[in-house]
């Protein structure tokens, strides 16, 4: 799990390289419809990011958990002084912004664990089930 860990602490180090520097282009609050898209974005970005490492690294249904929660362990104690210190760290976005930033991140942790729980494969042709 010691991979996990290494790829979310690398993962949590180039987002907040990317939102530090361009963090103005994404987080618009005043802006409903661009906010819901920045949630709504996170969905396919996590999955596409998520099941191909637990495929790669040949982790099991059983087993997704436990990486999830490892690879979610480092941003949520550097996220504890991002969100913090977020002027400081993020000087391209407006303090206002620290709530909708906030609640992103809660949203893509959330979204990480999800991975863990749901197949990749959620959507089954009801068809192919029924019998007769």
């Amino acid at each position: 799990m010691l991979f996990f860990t290494a790829w979310g602490f690398l993962v949590w180090l180039i987002a907040t390289l990317i939102f530090r520097t361009s963090g103005q282009f994404f987080f618009h609050p005043e802006n409903s419809l661009a906010l819901v898209l920045m949630f709504v974005a996170a969905v396919p970005l996590i999955a596409g990011v998520m099941y191909p490492i637990y495929a790669w690294k040949k982790v099991s249904p059983t087993e997704r958990p436990l990486a999830a929660i490892y690879a979610i362990m480092p941003a949520l104690v550097l996220d504890v002084f991002s969100v913090l210190w977020f002027p400081s760290v993020f000087p391209n976005l407006p303090a206002t912004t620290s709530v909708a930033f906030a609640a992103w991140l809660l949203w893509g942790y959330f979204l990480i664990l999800l991975t863990a729980l749901v197949p990749p494969q959620v959507l089954v042709d009801k068809s192919s089930t029924d019998i007769g």
